[in-house]
């Protein structure tokens, strides 16, 4: 049983985006009628140890067995452990080691899950809660200010609710839908391939915005096309129509590459030939694209040799994850034999 003062393990989810993605980032969503992000959570968790041992004042990190680094209220315009830290306890005192967590640029909200599992983990630890709609914004709010750019939420849906989500962009606060979709029949035919080419989602986000609120019109087409493709990917998802999803994924993915010459480099597209050739229905980039993970859609059954023939493509890659996570963040304590897995594995 969880008390105030108890030391923590806790683990979140990351997440596939299957279309909409960049409508969660305010105000895109509200510039286009209907606006809405579709993702899964995937089994590529976040996994940490979270306690209040540390020192009034300071926030202590560390990964795996390595030594703990202090962090300071200096360190919170720079470093999400310190923002998240200081954000959820001012006075300090967090000590946070991490176990697990996504590759550094994978396209998979990893940041974001990470700021669930370590604000979800402080709260706990301090025998305190926060409504969900209001982590999600504050935990958005302290991603900007350590990105020095806007951020969405849809990544941190991801985390704390798990599942396929549909994230309506209504004024006020995202409407958030859990999509009713078996996970077998999802997770059958959705696989992540790390690409291991390096991507940056704020760089590539950062121009959209400001295209669009300057009032660029190839960008504003090009998110209008993205916005009806998640409409249509959120429906065919529903009714379970394999074809449907195909198609609505492959539709934003062109959308998307309309967007910027980034989204799409040479030796991404290379890697999205060689999927379609080895049997994919429709590939896209997770997250803003320019590297990181691809999304791939396809046959049940086809999972083994489309990876054999990406990873032939690009040996540096691998397979993240098959299959969706069905549960959000969960915090257990420290030690619990029962903690392992209960969000998803990696």
């Amino acid at each position: 049983m969880l008390t105030k003062g108890s030391a923590v393990r806790v683990e979140a989810p990351c997440r596939a985006d299957l279309a909409g993605g960049t409508l969660d980032i305010w105000p895109l969503g509200l510039l286009h009628a209907g606006a809405l992000t579709v993702n899964a959570a995937v089994p590529v968790t976040v996994r940490m140890e979270v306690d209040l041992e540390g020192p009034e004042g300071e926030v202590w990190h560390a990964v795996g067995e390595g030594e703990w680094r202090r962090l300071s209220t200096a360190d919170a315009a720079t470093d999400l452990s310190a923002a998240v830290g200081f954000g959820l306890r001012p006075a300090g005192g967090a000590r946070v080691r991490v176990l697990s967590q996504a590759p550094v640029g994978s396209g998979l909200g990893g940041s974001s899950a990470y700021a669930v599992a370590l604000a979800r983990g402080i709260l706990a630890a301090s025998g305190e809660e926060m409504e969900e709609t209001r982590l999600v914004a504050v935990l958005r709010d302290l991603e900007a200010t350590v990105l020095s750019t806007p951020t969405g939420v849809q990544d941190h849906w991801a985390a704390v609710r798990g599942g396929a989500l549909a994230l309506h962009m209504e004024p006020g606060t995202p409407r958030v839908e859990r999509l009713v979709v078996d996970p077998d029949w999802l997770g059958e035919r959705m696989t992540v391939f790390f690409t291991g080419i390096t991507h940056h989602s704020g760089m590539v986000n950062w121009q959209v915005i400001r295209r669009r609120l300057e009032g660029d019109g190839r960008t504003a087409v090009a998110l209008d096309g993205i916005a009806a493709a998640a409409a249509s990917c959120r429906t065919a998802l529903l009714e379970a129509d394999e074809g449907g999803v195909a198609g609505a994924v492959g539709a934003e993915w062109a959308a998307r590459k309309r967007l910027a010459p980034e989204v799409c480099p040479s030796e991404l597209e290379d890697l999205e030939l060689v999927a379609l050739n080895a049997g994919a229905l429709a590939v896209k980039a997770c997250g803003a694209g320019g590297g990181g993970s691809l999304l791939l859609w396809h046959p049940p059954r086809e999972q083994e040799s489309l990876a054999a023939a990406l990873q032939a493509a690009a040996p540096a890659g691998r397979v993240l994850a098959t299959g969706i996570a069905t549960e959000g963040c969960k915090v257990f304590l420290a030690g619990d034999s029962d903690a392992s897995g209960k969000a998803g594995g990696q």
